[in-house]
């Protein structure tokens, strides 16, 4: 394929991405969509139009022809897609590769192992497909797109495994931290009683080399902006009661990754925070990507609660339904502020060992690299 064919489908892809997913795609689809080799690309993203023209009601005909399907197979496509989720597009697969090893001696957890050291603030993902390419015979060369999928995300398992073991290491801590901090949002397990249940949303911020949560505030959905207020606040004092910060240093500054609010936006924002920061990433792309930079260090739960990342922008939903399948406390609200704190200190525990060791926790400074960066972002809030 020459490169203006591949210009022609990346620009297909963005076209069909903000039109199918207008508040933005899952980080899981797009993962899916990079996954896809770039000489399959151009199917996939011939099923996603015709499934999403299907359900705006076009002739269904014609979109099973540009489906490259027979009439009953692209039918099974468009029940696949009710989920709205890519995996369920990617034909099947019927040839595989060698089985990922995830026991504690693979050589892929120590590959793993070794790109995290050498770059701690790669995303797993990234991390997962860098050693799929150093390792081929894991995906033959016949298998289809949806092995190749299926590969990706095991790796990225194993990649996440090994960051949750490394933030116990202490010479891995002392070698990365103050390297980024992340402020996100996230539904979690627990419901808000009162006239209208809903499940509460927490503010995380994170330093990410070592898991520890610098500062939390839990609340309800639309007190976003007020509950990374919170957490900010809660961060700068943990920093200088624990005397954990790194001494300033003009050419190192950590970098920041914040999940906004939806009635924030960016722009108010980036001026204020450009000269504290080594980079700055800010998003607010859909429901599907709250909570997910706080998901990559820590897994799917803080101390014992569950995250409920994708619920975040859903958080008043039915809960009688959402209890039908999950066991959650129904507390009142400053209850359930406690339930979270305590579970906050208990996923801490383990980190403050590693970071008292690495003498971070009081052999560093009260003020320095990363209290400038959360006083900027109070600055920046308060003026946003």
């Amino acid at each position: 394929m020459d490169l203006e064919a591949q210009d022609d489908i990346e620009r297909r892809q963005q076209q069909l991405i903000a039109l199918v997913w207008p508040d933005g795609i899952s980080e899981r689809d797009r993962v899916v969509m990079d996954a896809v080799p770039a000489s399959n690309r151009k199917n996939l993203l011939d099923r996603l139009e015709a499934v999403w023209r299907a359900e705006r009601g076009e002739p269904l005909g014609p979109l099973a022809d540009l489906a490259r399907l027979k009439r009953a197979a692209f039918y099974n496509l468009r029940v696949a897609w009710r989920t709205h989720s890519l995996a369920g597009l990617v034909p099947h697969d019927t040839r595989s590769g060698r089985r990922v090893d995830a026991s504690d001696e693979s050589p892929l957890r120590k590959e793993a192992e070794t790109l995290l050291r050498s770059n701690p603030l790669s995303r797993n993902v990234d991390v997962a497909r860098r050693i799929m390419e150093a390792n081929p015979d894991l995906v033959r060369t016949d298998a289809g797109a949806n092995y190749a999928l299926t590969v990706l995300q095991r790796l990225q398992r194993l990649v996440g495994d090994e960051r949750r073991r490394l933030t116990g290491d202490p010479k891995f801590v002392r070698a990365a931290f103050g390297g980024e901090m992340v402020l996100d949002l996230t539904a979690v397990q627990i419901v808000l009683d009162g006239t209208e249940r809903a499940l509460a949303v927490a503010a995380i911020l994170m330093e990410t080399a070592s898991g520890i949560v610098l500062g939390s505030a839990l609340g309800r959905k639309d007190d976003g902006r007020a509950l990374q207020r919170e957490a900010l606040s809660a961060g700068l004092s943990f920093l200088q009661l624990n005397r954990a910060d790194l001494p300033p240093q003009p050419d190192t500054m950590p970098g920041l990754g914040w999940m906004l609010p939806p009635d924030i936006h960016a722009e108010s924002l980036i001026q204020t925070l450009e000269p504290h920061v080594s980079e700055l990433v800010m998003g607010r792309a859909g429901g599907f990507s709250f909570g997910q930079q706080v998901q990559q260090v820590t897994g799917p739960r803080i101390g014992r609660i569950p995250l409920n990342s994708r619920r975040t922008l859903l958080a008043d939903m039915d809960i009688d339904e959402y209890l039908k399948s999950r066991v959650a406390p129904i507390v009142a609200l400053e209850e359930a502020r406690g339930i979270w704190m305590r579970e906050v200190e208990r996923h801490n525990v383990d980190r403050i060992v590693a970071l008292t060791r690495a003498n971070i926790i009081g052999g560093g400074v009260t003020d320095g690299r990363l209290a400038a960066v959360i006083r900027a972002s109070l600055v920046a809030l308060q003026s946003a």
